[in-house]
């Protein structure tokens, strides 16, 4: 029985556990944290919130990169990773020199917001940076040729859409918190309603291209939308981090009324909170295909 199951891999879809199980929660954690801080950093510089993007630094810098930091085992030495030759053929190694360079140029522009003239060259390069630490973790899982699910050139795009429609919600927060005007509120209000619907669309259509790349393709999703996984993904991304939010934002819009200070904070907690669940999801399920392809393993 022993030397059955020591093979097995060789046949049937084997769950990857690096990235979500036991020490790898972290690595999930890490990935969520980094996309949202740096994504809130964007949208805040862009609309001039500079709490926003003192929080959105934070959560990248302190959360996100201590969690990705604690996960990799030694973290007094990431910084082979970011200055030896492996960014030129490692995701990784750039994901985490990306994230560095944003750190550093994010920091210094909020120095001298605070305290002398900001330089709008150091601003659009951290924004550059930004954008690449957001979309790096679709392209580290993206490039892993044996688990289909993470095997697409769409991953990296909905990340996109998750780290800067969680960035967005983040603005509004802290543009509530801040007492900023009803018009910039609402135009940030807006552009979370457009990646909203972005988002939809690229889930839908993300499952459907992967259920039909393959036999383990096929499972993933079936264990997504069907399975074990099934609850977290129908409850907590589609109920109440998808059509909640739909449901009151058009509900408000023919009533044509705005949405109470209150309920639009639940509203992005619980879209957070779908994004997170989201991303567990396709941690989870994400299965190495059989090097011995078989019909009846599919």
């Amino acid at each position: 029985m022993i030397q059955t199951r020591r093979y097995e891999f060789l046949v049937q879809n084997t769950p990857q556990k690096e990235w979500i199980e036991k020490r790898g929660i972290l690595m999930w954690l890490a990935m969520f944290f980094i996309e949202l801080g740096a994504g809130a950093f964007v949208v805040s510089s862009i609309v001039g919130n500079q709490l926003g993007m003192l929080l959105g630094w934070l959560l990248c810098g302190v959360l996100g990169g201590g969690f990705h930091l604690v996960y990799l085992g030694h973290p007094t030495r990431f910084w082979r990773m970011v200055l030896s030759s492996g960014w030129k053929t490692s995701w990784i190694s750039r994901g985490l020199a990306f994230v560095t360079l944003f750190l550093g140029l994010g920091l210094l522009h909020m120095v001298l917001l605070q305290w002398a003239s900001p330089v709008t060259g150091l601003l659009i390069a951290a924004n550059i940076f930004a954008f690449l630490a957001i979309i790096y973790v679709g392209f580290v899982m993206a490039s892993v040729n044996g688990i289909p699910l993470w095997n697409t050139a769409l991953l990296p795009v909905l990340y996109l859409v998750l780290g800067v429609w969680g960035g967005l919600g983040l603005t509004i927060l802290t543009l509530e918190a801040t007492g900023a005007t009803t018009i910039a509120v609402g135009s940030v209000e807006e552009w979370s309603r457009i990646f909203l619907v972005a988002f939809i669309f690229i889930v839908f259509v993300y499952l459907l291209t992967i259920r039909y790349q393959g036999a383990t393709g096929k499972t993933s999703v079936r264990v997504i939308v069907a399975g074990k996984l099934a609850p977290l993904f129908w409850i907590g991304v589609a109920l109440f981090g998808t059509a909640f939010p739909v449901g009151v934002a058009i509900a408000t819009w023919v009533a044509g009324l705005s949405i109470p200070t209150a309920l639009l904070f639940v509203l992005i907690i619980l879209e957070l909170l779908g994004d997170l669940t989201l991303r567990y999801c396709i941690l989870k399920a994400g299965l190495y295909a059989p090097l011995i392809p078989s019909t009846s393993y599919a």
